[in-house]
């Protein structure tokens, strides 16, 4: 039951970015990236940091995982 805690709102976030990102997720940049687009490598780097931050959050702060 505590991993509802965890996934509802990984889901909510989840489908927050991709609105944000007009429908798409990391794969758009990550194409980017092999065609040495800044954008894409730039777009990448804040995905994977948000990612990581989410990690931290929900570990070392919240204590959930």
């Amino acid at each position: 039951m505590s991993n509802c805690f965890v996934i509802i709102p990984g889901v909510l976030l989840v489908m927050v970015g991709t609105r944000l990102a007009n429908g798409r997720r990391s794969g758009r940049g990550v194409y980017r990236m092999s065609r040495f687009s800044l954008r894409g490598i730039i777009s990448t780097i804040i995905y994977i940091l948000a990612g990581v931050v989410s990690v931290v959050v929900f570990r070392y702060v919240l204590e959930v995982v």
